[in-house]
Formats: structure tokens, C-alpha cells, sequence
């Protein structure tokens, strides 16, 4: 079987996830980083450890996409703020 994540559709992935998540908000993002913690707490105290480990290992590369685009959002609210737009005469 061939291993189709290699160095040549690396940039394809990337663009694509690109694509997928740009208009979905941070702070959804980042309610599903909470709520895939939330959901891998539970599987764990239930019994289900092996889906609880794989639901958990999700919640890290959710929460940092939602933090990025976060962050990003609140760059552009500051620049904003700081140039103020200029008077027409």
C-alpha cells in the first residue's frame, strides 16, 4: 500500500485544510478543542481508553488552529484600532 501523505501532496494537504477551515470562526475551534477534552474525559471514565486516547490526541492540533486563527483576529482588530482612518477634507 502506498503511503499517500510524502513530501510531493504535503502542500496539496495543507491547502486543502486551508481552504476547509478559513471561514469557520476561532472561537468555534476552539469550543470543539473544549469539547473533544470534554468527550475524551468521559470515554475514559466510562471505560473506553483507547477511544478516549485518540479523541484526546485530537484535542492539541484543534486547539492550536483555533488559538492561530484567534490570534490572527486579534492582530487585526489592534491594527485596526491603532491606524485610525484618516479625515476627507
Amino acid at each position: 500500500m502506498e503511503n499517500l501523505i510524502n513530501q510531493e501532496n504535503l502542500e496539496d494537504i495543507r491547502e486543502l485544510i486551508e481552504n476547509k477551515i478559513k471561514d469557520i470562526p476561532g472561537e468555534l475551534i476552539l469550543a470543539g478543542a473544549l469539547g473533544s477534552i470534554l468527550l475524551s474525559s468521559y470515554l475514559n471514565k466510562t471505560g473506553h481508553v483507547q477511544a478516549a486516547s485518540i479523541i484526546g490526541s485530537l484535542a492539541v492540533p484543534i486547539a492550536g488552529i483555533g488559538l492561530a486563527k484567534y490570534k490572527d483576529l486579534l492582530k487585526s482588530k489592534i491594527e485596526s484600532f491603532e491606524k485610525p482612518e484618516q479625515e476627507v477634507l
